[in-house]
């Protein structure tokens, strides 16, 4: 005996079951965003408390910073933004310029003497930033077996 079975599986199921909670979208998406704030925590640099001295001493707070929130514009798109919030976030992934003959300058260093002494200066060197977010996500998507971030 043959019978004719037909099954209609719309756009909307499909979306539902994989970009909502219990989805496999859903949960890669919570697992590689956990995986990469877990590897940025634990390349971040903490600086030398000699070198805080000018405001108060207190190191870490760009490790402790690190979280992601999940966000998803629609039923089609799942997104994790991963955010650092400490105040000098942008300067340790990107650098900075000179500001050599702009303005004045107020930090301490370790490697001054005294330790840890507060000099005033006119501008300080450059640096290139650690791109510590950066090669998280890449460190990640590695491990996932899918192609790095420029």
């Amino acid at each position: 005996m043959a019978s004719d079975v037909r099954v209609t599986v719309d756009d909307f199921a499909i979306i539902q079951a994989l970009n909502t909670p219990g989805g496999g979208v859903f949960e890669w998406r919570d697992d590689i965003a956990d995986e990469i704030v877990r590897d940025a925590r634990e390349h971040s640099p903490i600086n030398n408390p000699l070198n805080a001295v000018h405001r108060g001493g207190g190191v870490g707070e760009y490790k402790s910073s690190w979280f992601w929130t999940p966000w998803g514009s629609n039923q089609h798109l799942v997104r994790a933004y991963i955010f650092n919030e400490s105040d000098h976030a942008q300067l340790v992934e990107w650098g900075r310029r000179s500001t050599k003959g702009r303005g004045r300058e107020r930090f301490s260093w370790a490697k001054a003497q005294p330790p840890g002494r507060i000099i005033v200066t006119r501008g300080t060197r450059g640096y290139a930033g650690r791109g510590i977010l950066k090669n998280a996500v890449n460190r990640a998507l590695a491990r996932q077996g899918l192609m790095p971030l420029a």
